[in-house]
């Protein structure tokens, strides 16, 4: 399916495959996605943001999934983390719908999930000797 149906973009599927690294930071990424409600990228930079985020949630779950893992059961902060790739997982999942409309929500949603994730994965490193 492409990325955005019905837009006259037909760029390739997006999915949790790997591609070339990105030339957007993650820091921009999460900026520009979650800055969607008031500013509308061209559907090019829609896609580079939202390829992006996708990689960053491909590459960050396994590093927080470990982490997280390492802790014990009843640590709230396991919980979170892995609540945190749970939804990170299932956003990816979702994909965009129909039209530009659709691919904007996406690449917020993926920005709110990939900014959760970057929150607990920083928390992991920083209480990783409790």
């Amino acid at each position: 399916m492409p990325p955005f149906p019905r837009t006259a973009r037909t760029g390739g599927a997006i999915g949790l495959t790997p591609s070339e690294r990105s030339p957007v930071s993650i820091g921009q990424a999460l900026r520009e996605a979650t800055a969607m409600e008031t500013w509308l990228p061209a559907p090019p930079r829609l896609s580079e943001v939202t390829e992006r985020l996708l990689g960053y949630i491909r590459e960050t779950v396994p590093a927080v999934e470990a982490a997280a893992g390492r802790r014990p059961v009843e640590c709230p902060v396991r919980r979170s983390a892995f609540a945190a790739v749970q939804e990170a997982l299932y956003r990816c999942g979702a994909g965009p719908g129909n039209g530009y409309a659709s691919a904007i929500t996406f690449a917020r949603s993926l920005g709110k999930a990939a900014g959760d994730l970057m929150h607990q994965q920083r928390r992991l490193q920083r209480d990783g000797g409790r």
